[in-house]
């Protein structure tokens, strides 16, 4: 089995903040009744790096596509809510 690594270059304090709030309740929707019970919730290793310039990057590694990708599509859809807020 090949693991799934998603880089996330986070731009400001902000974001940061929402990532977390964002990976919390992933996890949680994943751990609740609406994830079908033969399903299993995703194993996800996340690691914190700090670029030179100062700016935040986070790895996330799965261990299937379909769980990254899900992930992916719920960060972007996340970010657009706090856009329009």
């Amino acid at each position: 089995m090949c693991d799934v690594i998603v880089d996330l270059d986070l731009g400001t304090p902000e974001e940061e903040v929402l990532w977390e709030k964002a990976v919390d309740f992933f996890v949680s929707l994943l751990d609740s009744d609406d994830v079908a019970p033969e399903a299993d919730a995703p194993d996800i290793m996340v690691r914190t790096a700090f670029k030179p310039n100062g700016r935040v990057s986070k790895r996330l590694i799965f261990q299937d596509r379909t769980w990254a990708d899900a992930f992916l599509d719920f960060w972007e859809d996340q970010k657009l809510q706090a856009a329009a807020v």
